[in-house]
């Protein structure tokens, strides 16, 4: 091969690159223009769960009553949502007196697990529900690919806002911001 095939080749490749990254450049300029407080999901999607403690049954219909509330996924098996399960805890205690509720929704996850985990923490906040989804199809319905993952939503099954990863929920300017997108105060 003669070294004017050679420069061709390699003139060739080095073009072919950088077009394409030119192109994967564009589409993903444009996936980060699109409105970051615009959630994709965009209402609480009808669900039907079982309260991990009670067996009673949970809809959307279960939260009418409420001024807002939380749908957390997390997991045992899942070593950033253990660590941030206690901080998560002490923040639902702020929203006890103003009817927010907390869904705790473990997936893909035992029993026995769950149990044993939930053991080092007593009781839970009157406002917090533990339930299981074993069979893990409300991450499907929700758009959740991995966990941590929250949702708010407000009183009229608006999703509000997700916080996706693990949050400082300790954060002193957390609560009060939550209140403001709840309560529009």
């Amino acid at each position: 091969m003669s070294i004017s095939s050679k420069v061709l080749i390699i003139t060739l490749v080095l073009g072919a690159t950088l077009a394409y990254s030119l192109f994967e450049k564009k589409q993903f300029t444009e996936m980060l223009n699109v409105a970051e407080d615009e959630p994709v999901l965009k209402q609480l999607p009808e669900f039907k769960l079982t309260n991990f403690y009670t067996k009673e049954e949970l809809t959307k219909e279960s939260f009418s009553s409420t001024n807002g509330f939380f749908v957390h996924f997390w997991g045992t098996w899942c070593a950033p949502c253990e660590a941030e399960f206690p901080e998560f805890l002490k923040f639902a205690e702020k929203f006890e007196n103003d009817n927010v509720q907390f869904l705790l929704l473990s997936v893909n996850d035992d029993d026995l697990k769950i149990k044993k985990f939930l053991k080092r923490f007593g009781d839970l906040p009157k406002n917090v529900i533990i339930s299981h989804d074993k069979s893990g199809k409300s991450m499907n319905l929700f758009g959740t690919v991995k966990v941590p993952e929250t949702y708010l939503f407000d009183k009229n099954f608006k999703n509000i806002k997700k916080f996706i990863g693990p949050q400082s929920w300790e954060m002193e300017a957390f609560a009060p911001r939550v209140k403001r997108l709840i309560f529009g105060q």
